[in-house]
């Protein structure tokens, strides 16, 4: 039996991540041919879709043969590419975004993250997004994954 890889990316402050939620199972009940691995960013926050899409995992995945494979951006570290001049940014106070040890972070987390969901093998076969507003993260992530040629489900009210 045929284990399908979807890809999910979406706002940190979605009004409706539960859409998100919807359209995964959507796919899992009605289109996947066998098990599902959901790779997401595991953003957290209460409006958050990888924190949304994780909990529906967590509390009905094994029952459906949905596994989750959360890829968590490295906001501590900067990559090697990061450039040579000062790039980090000082977090404001409260900030649930950007989590990790540190009072800065790398900005180019978050697109590395995403780069890395879709290109980590198994490679996924769709991409079910679910921006919101400017949603920077979601929509660069949206077209990576076209350049890519993974399928994008974009996922609206």
């Amino acid at each position: 039996m045929k284990t399908t890889v979807i890809a999910v990316s979406g706002s940190r402050d979605h009004p409706k991540p539960e859409l998100a939620v919807y359209a995964v199972a959507d796919y899992v009940l009605n289109d996947a041919p066998g098990p599902v691995i959901v790779r997401h960013g595991a953003c957290p926050g209460e409006q958050s879709v990888d924190a949304a899409v994780a909990e529906w995992i967590e509390a009905c995945g094994e029952l459906l043969g949905v596994t989750a494979d959360p890829m968590p951006a490295d906001w501590d570290n900067c990559a090697p590419n990061c450039p040579p001049v000062p790039h980090r940014r000082t977090k404001k106070a409260g900030d649930t975004a950007h989590p990790g040890q540190l009072d800065d972070y790398c900005p180019g987390a978050g697109p590395r993250r995403n780069r890395g969901m879709l290109a980590k093998e198994p490679k996924p076969e769709l991409l079910l997004a679910a921006p919101h507003g400017h949603s920077v993260g979601t929509r660069g992530c949206m077209k990576l994954a076209r350049a890519a040629r993974i399928k994008v489900h974009e996922v609206t009210a």
